[in-house]
């Protein structure tokens, strides 16, 4: 019965991804940020239960990463919209470069690269889920994020692996509570989710930094660098203090763990 519940729930997130790029405004945040998220499901849901195969093609792949792309610029836009900080030759960049990608997007996006990704969805193969199966995911991330944590200096890198370490269990442990793999009072996927949108936020900040990093880069105008520079040496200030704050609060969620 747990098999076919899986079953459905990988054919949920197929049809997921197919309507979001299906739609005539899939370049809005929200779009992006749905279809995203399907893929997201989707490859946690294998990464627990899959075999070596992967389920998303190199060509998905692809477009996938140009959506990435294009989420990071929507993220950076939005967040120096709500704490006011205004650079108008860096957001004149970034929107340039939204727009770049969206080309790119639509001269890379074929329909049937989402058909044969919902065909070999269809069936595939699969361990069963159970709560034992669940307990050693859960232990096995735990342990990767506890071999990074305890480095003397982690990379940024690292930290983005973690996010998605966090993600991974997330979206499998709340998947196994609504279908009796785990306690329905555990609270263990809202601690995941906090801790994993902690971690996005220290990735957002690392991602606008290497934005910023490369209009300052090709910016001739003296007083548009400067003004950049400074945003720059505010924004790198920030990161170093989430980071630490970041790495108090994983190693915390290791020893409980």
């Amino acid at each position: 019965m747990h098999r076919k519940k899986v079953y459905r729930s990988i054919r949920k997130h197929a049809r997921g991804i197919r309507q979001n790029v299906s739609v005539s405004i899939f370049f809005e945040e929200e779009e992006i940020h749905s279809f995203r998220t399907h893929v997201k499901k989707l490859r946690a849901l294998f990464h627990w239960l899959g075999d070596a195969k992967k389920p998303l093609s190199p060509s998905f792949k692809e477009i996938y990463h140009i959506s990435g792309e294009l989420r990071d610029i929507q993220v950076v836009l939005k967040n120096m919209e709500e704490r006011k900080e205004d650079h108008p030759f860096f957001t004149a960049w970034l929107r340039d470069n939204a727009g770049r990608l969206q080309q790119l997007w639509d001269d890379t996006y074929d329909p049937a690269v989402i058909r044969r990704l919902q065909t070999s969805l269809e069936r595939p193969e699969l361990k069963k889920p159970t709560a034992r199966r669940l307990r050693s995911f859960f232990h096995k991330r735990v342990g990767k994020i506890e071999s990074i944590v305890y480095l003397p200096a982690p990379a940024d890198d690292d930290l983005h692996d973690i996010r998605k370490e966090l993600k991974d269990m997330y979206f499998v442990y709340t998947w196994g509570k609504k279908n009796d793999c785990a306690k329905k009072d555990d609270p263990t996927p809202d601690q995941l989710k906090d801790l994993g949108e902690e971690c996005g936020l220290f990735n957002d900040r690392r991602t606008a930094l290497g934005l910023l990093a490369a209009y300052i880069q090709q910016e001739q105008q003296p007083g548009a660098r400067q003004a950049a520079e400074q945003l720059q040496q505010k924004w790198e200030q920030e990161r170093l203090e989430h980071r630490r704050e970041l790495l108090q609060r994983l190693r915390s969620f290791v020893e409980e763990k």
